[in-house]
């Protein structure tokens, strides 16, 4: 990436809001934030983490956080190319 990590974070401003939006339209709750990741709940999906780990994907379950239960994830802003791989694979994986 060029002139990390101003470019990084060039990359984050636009992307976050991008991924955001695209797990609200799967139906998540996404807690809005300013890292390089993004805090999102499915109700009543507890096994997201072993799911997405067989379509290659790495997902952070939150069930250890604090004050979090066990349909909580935490998913890192990339490229726009992997944010949309990602969002194609839940999406997919919602489906099934």
């Amino acid at each position: 990436m060029p002139d990390w990590p101003a470019g990084g974070r060039q990359v984050l401003e636009v992307q976050r809001p991008i991924l955001e939006q695209g797990l609200t339209r799967l139906g998540c709750q996404v807690i809005p934030g300013s890292a390089n990741y993004l805090l999102f709940r499915l109700p009543g999906i507890r096994d997201l983490k072993e799911r997405m780990l067989r379509r290659g994907v790495l997902l952070r379950s939150c069930a250890n956080y604090r004050g979090l239960g066990p349909d909580w994830y935490r998913a890192a802003v990339r490229q726009p190319a992997d944010n949309e791989a990602f969002l194609r694979m839940l999406s997919a994986e919602l489906e099934e």
